[in-house]
């Protein structure tokens, strides 16, 4: 039985590196929750600290490395990695048509937990949605009484009528979501405007609704009507501007207040580090925690090595990734953390056929290491600084 339970908030911090104490500490991991917390980093100055910044990305959802000061030795340095896994953000789509089909897998490819609902039990069965987590039929007069709106909802409504369509909205406008769509025509958008109003909801708060829902990308069937949602979902939560790369980088707008989400991957990563580690089988957890320049993928991708080969998720493929591979299986040998750089040089962009080159450090620990938080084992023995507090 675990510690913590996977289904919650949970930010981890781990040593990465360390300058000025007598004992190496790397590795070592302490998590919090809300309200609880487990593991050690070795020291209490640096268990302080680390709940500090766990508290700051518990609210922001955002991967950090960070350095911290030993107060009473400012010449004892450790460089923390701060991750948060939290539950996936839920798609939650009213009405199970046409669209609710090619929109369920497409929210699923993004990492949503997705629930779709209808009045009619045969358009949320596993047959007419089978990328759906859940489906719910009930009337959409009672979609409070079976359905939790929060902050991590993002809410489509794709119902069959406009009178559905406007019960939805009224129910759903009472919640602080993080994002709420319509489908419909210029006309029908109009119309619910003018029947919101009418029943005294506030114009910002109307105009805050996505109707017509997804980017102009000129959707016309169900599966290209669900890829502009999908964008246009990416576009809010990431701060994308929509328009077309080939004439460049624009100022991003601002993003959804919804945390940074966890890729559906890194979710599936930390589940099969967590039991690799409960039944000991070999593994080890490569994380990027600095790139420079250009990069595949930037600091919080991770990558579960095994020592069979098998990977799980990616941190950017091509050389850098086969390099971290080899090196990670010679962490599960050695059975100690280290971190590694590997720099894209320009004899090897031209060998690999790339036109740039960056930098990432990586750091590779064994998934044991987890096995104190989830599982109350001691990978690591406590270790203090000669003088430490």
């Amino acid at each position: 039985m675990g510690i913590f339970k996977l289904n919650q908030e949970i930010v981890i911090v781990t040593v990465v590196g360390q300058k000025g104490l007598s004992c190496n500490l790397a590795g070592r991991k302490k998590a919090f929750t809300i309200d609880e917390e487990a593991g050690s980093l070795g020291l209490m100055w640096l268990d302080t600290q680390a709940a500090e910044q766990a508290g700051k990305v518990l609210a922001s959802g955002e991967f950090k490395v960070v350095s911290l000061h030993n107060p009473v030795r400012p010449d004892e340095r450790v460089e923390v990695m701060v991750e948060p896994y939290f539950p996936p953000c839920e798609l939650i789509i009213l009405g199970g048509g046409h669209i609710a089909q090619p929109l369920a897998a497409a929210g699923h490819l993004l990492g949503y937990h997705v629930t779709v609902f209808d009045d009619r039990p045969e358009f949320v069965s596993f047959e007419h949605v089978p990328a759906a987590d859940r489906g719910v039929s009930s009337s959409f007069e009672y979609i409070e009484e079976h359905l939790d709106f929060s902050l991590r909802s993002s809410v489509i409504i794709v119902t069959r009528g406009h009178r559905h369509d406007l019960e939805c909205l009224q129910k759903v406008l009472k919640y602080p979501v993080a994002y709420i769509g319509m489908v419909g025509s210029s006309r029908k958008v109009g119309m619910i405007k003018d029947g919101l109003m009418h029943q005294g909801f506030d114009r910002h708060l109307v105009d805050s609704i996505y109707m017509p829902v997804g980017l102009d990308i000129g959707a016309q069937t169900p599966e290209e009507i669900a890829i502009s949602i999908a964008a246009e979902l990416v576009k809010a939560r990431r701060g994308g501007k929509g328009h077309s790369l080939k004439y460049g980088s624009l100022p991003k707008e601002k993003r959804l207040n919804t945390g940074e989400m966890p890729k559906a991957v890194d979710q599936e990563i930390l589940r099969k580090a967590v039991k690799a580690a409960s039944e000991n089988i070999p593994a080890a957890m490569a994380t990027v925690v600095k790139s420079v320049g250009s990069t595949p993928r930037k600091a919080g991708a991770r990558m579960l090595v095994y020592r069979d080969g098998r990977t799980c998720g990616t941190i950017g493929g091509g050389y850098a990734e086969h390099e971290i591979k080899m090196r990670a299986i010679n962490v599960i040998n050695d059975y100690l953390p280290m971190i590694y750089k590997v720099s894209m040089d320009a004899d090897i962009a031209v060998t690999d056929g790339m036109v740039c080159g960056g930098a990432i450090e990586v750091f590779v620990e064994p998934v044991s290491s987890y096995a104190e938080i989830f599982y109350g084992g001691e990978p690591f023995e406590l270790c203090r600084a000669v003088g430490g507090n």
